[in-house]
């Protein structure tokens, strides 16, 4: 359903975003909550439809969710972001976090890039420094950070290419 679905809206020149990246399984305190499963319970239920939309359709975005997956935060896991979703599946599009993942507990922004997330949502000073400091202390090397932009810049122009044909 999630391909047909994404298959649809890229078809009318919309980019699609798939969410929430993954095992997301409840609304209430989505940020504590820690999905513990296995990996291959993980794999074959929890990632499935995600890897067949991505593989059969590549969405111009993913977003991560909000909880944990066995006590890793999904925005935070370089596992899921790119080896599963990259490598594995050869998605090229944008990942980014869901909205204030970096708040209230949340995810520290480096953390985020250097799993595989190109954007922080929203972004704020806090992200910003935090980007910063992590640069500078050896944390987030200048490559990883230059992956995410040219994955933000190559779907900016993509969008402005369709747009003026």
């Amino acid at each position: 359903t999630g391909a047909a679905m994404v298959r649809g809206i890229q078809s009318q020149h919309i980019g699609a975003s798939v969410k929430h990246f993954a095992a997301n399984n409840k609304e209430t305190n989505r940020k504590d909550s820690d999905s513990r499963v296995s990996e291959r319970a993980l794999r074959e239920i929890y990632l499935r439809g995600f890897q067949y939309a991505i593989e059969e359709t590549q969405p111009k975005a993913l977003m991560t969710s909000y909880n944990l997956i066995n006590g890793v935060h999904s925005a935070n896991s370089y596992d899921l972001c790119t080896v599963s979703a990259r490598k594995e599946w050869g998605y090229e599009g944008m990942i980014m976090t869901d909205w204030m993942t970096t708040t209230d507990g949340g995810s520290l922004s480096y953390v985020c890039m250097k799993a595989g997330n190109d954007m922080i949502m929203p972004g704020c000073a806090a992200d910003h420094e935090n980007i910063r400091q992590a640069l500078n202390d050896g944390k987030l090397t200048m490559d990883e950070l230059k992956a995410c932009v040219v994955r933000i810049i190559r779907l900016a122009l993509e969008c402005e290419v369709k747009e003026q044909n």
